[in-house]
């Protein structure tokens, strides 16, 4: 009922469908009575000036029919094209201008913009930057046309459509504009027009871009495509489904990016290669089935774009297509690879969270290289899962699996970065200054003694005269005889949500984290959408990813505990994954490569230097030595004397386990012949025989090994409760 009713939304959209049924049924009408002959036909075929046809057979020479049994054109170019371009400015000031080049087409360029107006050129030209379109980007597809046998020739002939999109070289935008045309199989050659994206393409209009003796031609394999249309139109009617917007409403151009219209013509280049040969390719192609073929030739293309309203001709030379089967299986081959190296990384994480169990590893290890890890991960499980929705194919399925890994990776090392967190805060917070003592008065009932700063006279003067009774006034009662005046007390006020959300945020430091994170990721959003900015940033995240260890080293005089397994296989998938997109010219997302990335790798790499100098040198050895460094607790002192002669071999009892703490001996004449012993209870104590036991910062002994089970529960003395620093 809804969509019956004329004042809801649904109504108003059927009435503007409605609408445009009737005016695409009125267009097929006529445009089948002008091919038919008929005189009722309403429809007139534009006239293109001969200066334009002559301007793209300049910029753009025809190749011709070619000797099958040598070389071929593409079958299908149903695909992707990107290639350099170049801009003209054939308006009429920029031509009578004499700063500009000597062109061979200025003269069709003079003839073709006379009686154009140039306030409405500039009107349509809206807010695009012209002057920066350096590349073009074209995405294609084919379709056969139907019944081919009505007509001879037919076969020859197929319709195109898809986009084209300007590059700006300066802010990487794109420019979309929707592309509709035909292609001639035997020549190679594309007839098209591009309009921006919110128009209606009116394909009647093709006949006129064609050489004459194929007008006809033309016409009669543009009609089924009118045809297509008012029946999807009739059934999007019948099915009553506006939730989406289609194609065949007659929208006005949306001027406020561009309004121009563009005349494509295209060229591809010939391969060299049989037709024989090139029909077995695109066999091979649509069904594989594993037979050896030729190798594939490269799908290079030519074009010119030229807009009359606008005095623009964009010229294409080589630009270099993928045919879309090509592109899916790549696509699926790039997925394998990345899902491959994530596994890789995720296995070398679950192996270093199970090697550093202990507080003592954690306090070794920065939160912020996982943090930082983690932050390229969610980044990008959201990059493949917009990659998998682009695509709308079989290679869905495959990007899945990078985007499910590089999740189930961020959720870890955020897990693994928290657990660091919780392990260093007793250690990173800063001790509270010592409260001053309070001031305690003196009895009530003992005199003040006289200082120096009280003269005696005060101190012994007599109590003032009373006036009434002639003696001397009562003595005051003492302070702690007066009964304290209650003062009426109100209840705190309480506080607001907000309020109890930052002193949460304050108080909790896991809850801090994730806020951070919140805030980081948010921002990184931001960052991302600018391809640009988005490659320095990841370049800073892969290039700084072990400096955060490096000053957590050395600023604790700890190295660091990070197995050499997971340090070098994490680099290496991490550059491993910079290296593909920033060094291979033919990735996934045609990013250009970058000089830099080796760079970038060589400097991972000396940061692992650092950090293996680290272990020989010590944590702190490029620093000066004028430099202030906290030193590092020592668990295994050396131990006075034992008082009782009995206790020979024993160093007490643990505190955990309330054994004795025994040393490991194999003769007193070893004992004092061993260099480097340590005198302790008259026997010389071999330093390595100090690691059995464990004396903490409030003077309580334990068993290294109990040490370090409880300090895997809790960070805190067994005994005192106070905190302890890292073992």
């Amino acid at each position: 009922m809804m969509t019956n009713n004329g004042s809801s939304d649904d109504g108003e959209t059927r009435t503007l469908y409605q609408d445009a049924l009737s005016s695409l049924e009125w267009q097929l009408g006529n445009f089948s009575a002008w091919l038919n002959g008929t005189e009722a036909s309403n429809f007139t075929l534009p006239v293109r000036p001969i200066a334009e046809d002559n301007m793209m057979s300049t910029l753009l020479p025809l190749k011709g029919v070619l000797d099958p049994s040598h070389n071929s054109y593409f079958v299908n170019v149903t695909g992707f094209i990107r290639g350099s371009a170049t801009l003209y400015n054939i308006s009429a000031a920029a031509l009578n201008s004499t700063a500009h080049a000597e062109l061979p087409w200025e003269a069709d360029a003079v003839s073709l913009m006379q009686g154009v107006n140039a306030t409405d050129s500039i009107e349509r030209l809206g807010s695009w930057n012209w002057t920066a379109v350096e590349k073009v980007s074209m995405s294609v597809m084919e379709k056969p046309v139907e019944d081919p046998d009505t007509m001879e020739g037919l076969r020859d002939i197929v319709t195109v459509h898809g986009h084209v999109e300007l590059i700006d070289a300066n802010s990487a935008d794109e420019l979309r504009l929707e592309f509709e045309g035909v292609r001639f199989l035997k020549n190679g050659t594309i007839y098209g027009l591009a309009e921006p994206q919110s128009a209606i393409i009116d394909v009647r209009a093709l006949p006129a871009l064609v050489p004459p003796p194929a007008l006809n031609l033309t016409a009669h394999a543009l009609l089924p495509t009118l045809r297509s249309r008012v029946s999807n139109l009739r059934a999007l009617l019948a099915s009553s489904d506006f939730s989406s917007n289609d194609a065949a409403l007659n929208r006005e151009p949306d001027v406020s990016a561009t309004g121009c219209t563009f005349a494509v013509r295209a060229q591809l280049a010939p391969s060299n290669i049989s037709a024989t040969d090139m029909e077995e390719l695109e066999e091979e192609l649509v069904h594989p089935t594993g037979v050896s073929t030729v190798a594939r030739p490269r799908l290079v293309l030519d074009a010119v774009l030229l807009s009359r309203e606008c005095g623009l001709v964009i010229k294409v030379e080589e630009a270099e297509g993928l045919r879309s089967r090509l592109f899916f299986r790549k696509v699926t081959t790039y997925a394998g690879f990345s899902g491959c190296i994530y596994l890789f990384l995720l296995i070398l994480l679950s192996y270093q969270m199970g090697q550093s169990r202990t507080p003592a590893a954690l306090a070794s290890i920065s939160r912020w290289t996982f943090l930082a890890q983690s932050m390229a991960d969610s980044i990008s499980f959201a990059g493949h899962i917009t990659f998998a929705v682009l695509a709308d194919g079989r290679p869905s399925l495959s990007l899945v699996m990078p985007a499910f890994l590089s999740c189930t990776l961020f959720a870890y090392e955020v897990q693994f970065a928290l657990l660091i967190q919780q392990v260093q805060a007793p250690e990173d917070a800063a001790p509270p200054p010592p409260s001053p003592p309070p001031a305690t008065a003196p009895p009530p009932d003992e005199p003040l003694e006289p200082t120096s700063a009280t003269p005696l006279t005060q101190a012994a003067s007599p109590p003032p005269f009373d006036a009434i009774s002639g003696g001397a006034p009562p003595a005051a009662a003492p302070a702690a005889a007066i009964p304290p005046v209650p003062t009426p007390t109100t209840p705190p006020p309480t506080p607001s949500f907000f309020r109890l959300f930052l002193e949460h945020i304050r108080s909790d430091s896991q809850a801090r984290t994730w806020m951070m994170l919140f805030f980081v990721l948010t921002f990184v959003v931001r960052i991302v959408l600018a391809p640009a900015l988005a490659l320095l940033f990841f370049a800073l995240l892969y290039g700084a990813l072990w400096a955060p260890q490096i000053v957590r080293a050395s600023r604790r005089l700890r190295t660091c505990a990070l197995s050499w397994q997971y340090m070098l296989g994490t680099t290496a998938g991490r550059f491993l994954l910079a290296l593909y997109f920033l060094g291979c010219p033919a990735n996934v997302l045609d990013v250009e490569p970058r000089g830099w990335v080796y760079f970038l790798g060589l400097f991972m790499l000396l940061q692992l230097g650092v950090l293996a100098l680290q272990e020989k040198l010590g944590p702190a050895f490029f620093l000066p030595t004028d430099y202030s460094r906290p030193k590092a607790y020592d668990y295994h002192p050396p131990l006075p004397p034992q008082s009782d002669p009995e206790a020979r071999g024993a160093l007490g009892d643990c505190a955990i386990c309330m054994d004795a703490i025994v040393y490991e001996t194999d003769g007193d004449e070893k004992l004092h012949s061993e260099p480097g012993a340590v005198s302790i209870f008259g026997v010389g104590l071999p330093r390595k025989s100090r690691k059995n036991y464990s004396l903490s910062p409030c003077g309580h002994l334990f068993h290294t090994e109990c040490l370090e089970r409880w300090l895997a529960i809790k960070n805190i003395c067994p005994q005192c409760r106070r905190p302890l620093p890292p073992l």
